[in-house]
């Protein structure tokens, strides 16, 4: 109890010094004041302003890395647009080690992209394939979606060729794609003749055996009306699938409230989890599953206080902002538990606005990617009463709940002024900020190409968990850290936070992993489109995958900035996380303690890749039973590099560790 008692006083503390930092009023800048007026799918500039008052950073960042960031680009593509808004269900990792990632490729520098597809590559034993030439797909798709499938294999969805897609393979990363044939078109009923796009795929089941994707029906009935539904599949063999509506017929969302692209899923052993989020009037659902798929039970993350208001009355409005999580991530830990990312924005319908459009703000009052878990109630306003009651209820008349995803609040005693309380139990990470560095509203780049695909300024979260339960969460932000100052515009790079497990508050902003300090290949390019390998195999081992090039906005996209393609890089890399930050059990079992050996067959050396710190007596044999080489070695956490310097042959390694012995065969030619 001691113990818990003087962690959660550290953390009031903390914040509280945070929060309360005070600067006089002629020193405070004015925040990034882009607005948009916008009716779905369209937008204009409207004239907007705001005040923040610059704060300390909490935590600057630290690159921990030097020359041991494991960092590959895996593709390159024309076709920079990855995603409307989640990029989910891109990557995952097997048992083994190995990582599978996918894009949306194109190799053709124009709006034609006819050679479009899927782009793929995988990892093992230390190596990428060569970056694919080719799609995978013998016809042009997009959006591809993919996870385990069985022990080995793995399964590909994508839109494309009149239907959506389904590609198998018995061995991941070997072999020919089989083309499994096209999923159901839609739900026996279905008023029109439209085929699923934008799928998302994920596995789950004793082997991964059971097949779980979600996608979106869109029939367009008019120039400003359209038909939108989201439909799930299920099967157990990628050939025979069930479909119907979403779940969220069920609450009334019959069309229109949620699109392609505001969806992703999750899954460990046999508990299954969606979430919708990215509507811009309605609230954010999850809903879980712990019999694949069979029957699910709802949860309301965070409830919009204006759901079911008709946006085209004229009476509708509000003066106060409504603070609303948009794109976000999904993963289930090994206790079941689902986690949740989403980054926020800032929107309100003012009086006098045309029916159906809303005032759009980003930047950094606004900024933040807010974190949930299904173990806690739905987002609420319970941690800042104290500004409740002294501010708003002076000044507005809107539901306290507006402000319950809300980061930067106003100065109690300074109308018009805002500042930060990043409490870390909710708040994953934000714009971060560097000692003797200001922000500059003109460098922040807030395109329409971006302003529809990230909402908040840091988007894009992406999730993973370990074995542990232990998250890192990397999004993409602008950086304020410019190495050429003749730079006109802030670049955004990938940042990661991290929470331990057993502490229940997030590290933030402890990694910059596209630093170009640290990669060559980075330097001064705009990071966008994160996305990860939900679920790791080892602790406190994650891996997160990214779009980078030279120019910020997009080619691709109905308000793309670019005037021409550029070259793409999807990029790939391996983070491990600092040892503080990852909560290992001390009775581990040696099967959880010893992944494994690679490369196998091996050389000169392997790698041993360990679950935590551990003294280990390492014996290798030959195939008759004698020990042909033995000695102790302190394993860290993560990979070990152990010289064997043995004939070619086949030999078992024997390793004790913390009290337990495992024996591994392998190879050496």
């Amino acid at each position: 109890m001691k113990k818990v008692l003087l962690l959660s006083l550290s953390l009031v503390l903390g914040f509280s010094a945070f929060a309360q930092q005070r600067v006089a009023k002629n020193d405070v800048r004015s925040a990034q004041a882009s607005a948009q007026k916008v009716l779905v799918g369209k937008d204009a500039p409207v004239a907007s302003s705001a005040q923040f008052a610059p704060q300390t950073a909490k935590s600057v960042v630290v690159n921990r890395y030097q020359d041991v960031l494991e960092y590959a680009e895996t593709m390159l593509t024309y076709y920079d647009l990855q995603s409307n808004q989640f990029v989910a269900n891109r990557m995952y990792q097997l048992p083994d080690g190995s990582v599978a990632v996918t894009a949306t490729m194109s190799h053709e520098n124009n709006q034609t992209a006819s050679d479009r597809g899927t782009g793929y590559n995988f990892y093992r034993e230390g190596e990428w394939q060569d970056e694919p030439e080719e799609r995978v797909e013998p016809f042009k798709t997009g959006w591809p979606s993919i996870a385990q499938w069985g022990e080995n294999g793995e399964i590909l969805l994508s839109h494309g060729g009149g239907h959506m897609q389904c590609f198998t393979r018995e061995v991941a990363g070997e072999g020919e794609w089989v083309n499994m044939g096209p999923l159901p078109d839609y739900p026996e009923g279905y008023p029109y003749n439209e085929y699923p796009t934008w799928p998302r795929v994920i596995t789950c089941g004793d082997n991964h055996n059971v097949i779980i994707a979600v996608a979106a029906l869109q029939h367009s009935i008019s120039s400003d009306e359209s038909d939108v539904r989201t439909v799930m599949f299920r099967s157990e063999d990628a050939i025979n699938w069930t479909v119907s509506y979403s779940l969220l017929e069920e609450y009334g969302y019959e069309t229109g409230a949620f699109s392609a692209d505001d969806y992703a899923l999750a899954a460990n052993g046999h508990t299954v989890a969606i979430l919708y989020s990215g509507c811009l009037t309605n609230s954010v659902w999850m809903f879980k599953s712990t019999d694949d798929g069979l029957t699910w039970n709802t949860t309301k993350v965070w409830e919009d206080p204006y759901e079911g208001a008709d946006w085209d009355d004229m009476d509708f409005w509000f003066e106060d902002t409504l603070f609303k999580p948009m794109n976000g991530s999904i993963v289930v830990d090994k206790d079941n538990i689902v986690h949740v990312a989403l980054n926020v924005f800032e929107m309100a319908r003012l009086e006098g606005q045309d029916p159906g459009y809303y005032t759009h703000w980003s930047g950094r009052q606004v900024d933040g990617i807010i974190y949930w878990n299904d173990t806690q109630g739905p987002l609420t306003d319970t941690n800042h009463d104290e500004y409740i009651g002294t501010v708003y209820e002076e000044h507005f008349a809107t539901p306290h709940q507006a402000h319950a995803a809300r980061l930067w609040w106003p100065v109690p005693d300074d109308p018009g002024y805002v500042h930060m309380i990043p409490d870390s139990t909710k708040w994953i990470g934000f714009i971060p900020m560097y000692e003797g560095i200001s922000w500059e509203n003109g460098k922040y780049y807030s395109g329409n190409d971006y302003s529809h695909k990230f909402y908040g300024a840091s988007g894009h979260p992406a999730l993973a968990v370990d074995p542990h339960g232990n998250l890192a969460c990397a999004y993409s932000t602008p950086c304020t850290k410019q190495e050429n100052e003749t730079d006109p515009y802030y670049k955004r790079h990938i940042y990661v936070s991290y929470r331990n497990v057993d502490k229940g508050y997030w590290e933030q902003i402890v990694d910059d992993i596209t630093d170009p300090e640290e990669i060559f290949e980075l330097s001064g390019s705009e990071n966008t489109f994160t996305m990860s390998a939900p679920n790791s195999v080892n602790p406190g081992e994650y891996w997160f995958g990214f779009q980078s090039d030279q120019e910020v906005g997009f080619y691709w996209g109905s308000n793309a900035s670019q005037t021409s393609g550029t070259d793409n890089g999807i990029s790939v890399v391996k983070v491990i996380a600092d040892p503080d930050m990852v909560s290992v059990p001390e009775s581990t079992e040696a099967v959880d303690v010893i992944y494994g050996i690679y490369p196998n067959p091996a050389t000169d050396y392997v790698i041993v890749k360990s679950a935590m710190d551990a003294e280990a007596n390492i014996s290798i044999f030959n195939l008759v039973g004698q020990c042909v080489k033995s000695f102790s070695k302190s394993l860290k956490l993560g990979e070990n590099a152990i010289s064997i310097d043995l004939q070619s042959g086949i030999y078992f390694c024997n390793i004790e560790a913390n009290g337990f012995t495992k024996t591994i065969k392998f190879v050496v030619k």
